[in-house]
């Protein structure tokens, strides 16, 4: 067995939920880069947050209302909260 970047035995294992979290991060920053922005901008990475916020805001007061199922608000809470980790992660 010799030194090379393909025989590194991953220490932690990333689980399915870990590695969508990330590429959705990334298509955040994507989204923000065509935009001329970039959430490594600590204001652009707030504005994420408070859009975030928001539309989240939204979804629980939509099934509060009957208008969406729980499924359907867990769902969408969990794709919002997507935009929360890019925010905090895309940064470091």
């Amino acid at each position: 067995m010799s030194d090379e970047p393909g025989n590194v035995i991953p220490l932690f294992k990333e689980g399915p939920g870990e590695r969508i979290m990330r590429d959705m991060a990334e298509h955040w920053e994507k989204t923000y880069i065509a935009a001329g922005q970039s959430l490594t901008n600590e204001e652009t990475a707030t504005s994420l947050r408070v859009a975030v916020s928001f539309m989240s805001h939204l979804v629980r007061g939509h099934f509060e209302t009957g208008a969406i199922t729980e499924e359907q608000r867990d769902s969408l809470l969990w794709w919002l909260g997507t935009g929360t980790y890019a925010a905090d992660e895309i940064p470091k």
